[in-house]
């Protein structure tokens, strides 16, 4: 991991429970990462470039993480909600990101997360284009979707057009969007989707 004194600094924020190491390990070391738990919260966050905060799928977040929310908003920096072991049987993303709303009174989510027949999470489906990002052979394939899934996400894909609609681009380096981005670790899933808004804040 690079010094904090050097490269585009990201924080990550979270409870243990939410896999705070696998989110780190997923991005780039053309990034400096800062790793801190709920009860050790004590950057000057206006120094980073972007903050993230883990949100676990099946435990969600401690209430002590809402002033320190509310303090990063108000420095309006980039910041993304990373909800982490969707691949947990008892996990439920829709229902994470609804928490996690009512928690943090922001927050939109991209992505939509598709199972296999097993259950197991193997792919998101893209709200604004509308194509399944699909990693089910191990690597990343983008397929179109088919009608069915279009009218299965269409209230959703109509509250994230509605949401973005008068953002300006990058919307995540405005610090106006915050994104609730699906990840797994130990599926490898989300890593991509979140490297896309991260490299909007790089700094040159």
């Amino acid at each position: 991991m690079q010094s904090p004194l050097n490269g585009t600094r990201i924080a990550i924020i979270g409870h243990p429970s939410a896999d705070l190491e696998g989110v780190a390990a997923s991005i780039p070391e053309t990034f400096s990462v800062s790793i801190a738990q709920d009860d050790a919260l004590t950057y000057e966050f206006a120094e980073f470039a972007a903050v993230i905060l883990a949100f676990s799928a099946t435990d969600g977040a401690p209430n002590t993480l809402i002033k320190t929310w509310e303090e990063i908003c108000e420095f309006q920096i980039p910041r993304a909600i990373v909800v982490t072991k969707i691949e947990e049987p008892e996990s439920d993303f829709d229902e994470a990101v609804l928490i996690a709303r009512r928690m943090f009174h922001e927050g939109i989510t991209p992505f939509l997360v598709l199972h296999d027949d097993d259950g197991k999470p193997c792919a998101f489906i893209d709200l604004e284009s509308l194509m399944i990002r699909d990693y089910s052979g191990g690597h990343l394939a983008e397929i179109a979707s088919d009608e069915d899934h279009r009218v299965i996400v269409q209230e959703f894909r109509e509250e994230y057009l509605s949401h973005v609609a008068d953002l300006e681009e990058p919307r995540f380096a405005t610090g106006l969007f915050v994104p609730v981005i699906p990840f797994s670790a130990k599926l490898g899933l989300g890593k991509l989707e979140l490297l896309k808004y991260l490299e909007q804040i790089v700094e040159s």
